[in-house]
């Protein structure tokens, strides 16, 4: 029997990602994707900044400013930031007086312990009801992937710190995957090379803008140089330095070939038949990592199956997020099959 209140009542879908905080407000789409960054005042440990604010003040901020990331891989490393992140977050995408039904996206491989955790900062948030979702299960219905129907759909999905793999049919999880590593894997490895090869340190922005700019999942056709500004290892001086194209490929490749290995250990687990609809249908790679250039030409290389990018793959587990939170009782099927949504009412 429906409540009296359930008008107020307002379904919400929150991807909590490593990088990136996404929030999917039924009837109004993606509301907010900002960093997942907050500033804090170490004084009085009230909010400076959130998202975007907080991440203009990385490496400019005073010592009163203490930067968090609350979350890793997937998953909250600092429960108090993220509660008040949350809480912040979502007085600004919806009503005070609106009752609030919120699904959460987690990895495959969260513990019980980090499941719980996610659980409780959106119930101190605000929330009334509270569900979590396999990342990858959301990544499939974002990009509208028949997972309903007697085929198999592969979806892999590489976000910031996590990188999930999920293999559907007929409304459930066949094989599910996670690992911790994603497209944040991918900067510290340059910052690695960098270090080493060259003695010098950048900043966060400078790494990212070079792996988008010249970073490659295959051999480069142009191998173009990027020049940027660094800090010297051995007299602390900013200098002048240039890294090519296929410096950038050799040093992606490392982190790459450990997300391949997991993808095609989910292959080798499926069954024969619906390896066939694999061979046939093909991957569709899903979240910010899979921007890479050249990402779905090596997946397909290495797999032997096609390789499709998705429409704005960035947004595909928070769309996905809100559909199934909004069709809930239509997805039951593959919410308790697949034993990842986890619920609890007040």
């Amino acid at each position: 029997m429906a409540s009296i209140f359930s008008p107020l009542t307002k379904n919400i879908g929150i991807d909590l990602g490593t990088c990136t905080t996404q929030v999917y407000v039924e009837g109004r789409g993606v509301v907010f994707s900002e960093p997942s960054i907050v500033a804090t005042d170490e004084r009085n440990r009230k909010l400076v900044a959130i998202g975007n604010g907080a991440e203009s003040m990385l490496a400019k901020s005073p010592e009163t400013v203490k930067i968090h990331r609350p979350l890793l891989n997937g998953v909250v490393a600092d429960y108090g930031v993220t509660r008040t992140m949350l809480g912040y977050i979502l007085s600004k995408c919806v009503r005070s007086v609106q009752r609030l039904r919120i699904m959460v996206g987690v990895p495959a491989a969260a513990s019980n312990v980090e499941k719980r955790a996610v659980m409780e900062a959106v119930y101190q948030a605000g929330a009334k009801e509270a569900y979590l979702v396999d990342t990858a299960v959301a990544a499939a219905m974002g990009v509208n992937m028949p997972v309903y129907d007697p085929v198999g759909n592969m979806v892999v999905n590489i976000g910031g710190g996590t990188t999930n793999v999920a293999i559907l049919s007929l409304g459930g999880i066949v094989v599910s995957k996670s690992i911790h590593l994603g497209s944040l894997d991918f900067n510290e490895a340059i910052k690695d090379y960098l270090r080493g090869q060259y003695d010098i340190v950048t900043d966060d922005m400078t790494i990212e803008e070079m792996k988008i700019t010249n970073g490659s999942a295959v051999l480069p056709l142009e191998d173009r140089g990027y020049y940027f500004t660094g800090r010297g290892l051995d007299d602390g001086l900013l200098k002048e330095c240039a890294v090519q194209a296929s410096e950038l490929y050799q040093v992606i490749g490392r982190p790459l070939m450990k997300i391949l290995d997991l993808v095609r250990s989910a292959l080798q687990e499926t069954p024969p038949e619906l390896s066939a609809d694999i061979m046939e249908h093909g991957v569709v790679l899903t979240g910010g990592g899979a921007k890479l250039k050249g990402m779905e030409q090596l997946f397909s290389q290495e797999l032997g199956v096609p390789v499709v990018l998705a429409a704005d793959p960035e947004l595909a587990v928070v769309r996905g997020i809100g559909v199934a939170v909004a069709e809930r009782e239509k997805l039951a099927p593959v919410i308790e099959g697949a034993q990842r949504i986890y619920r609890r009412r007040f």
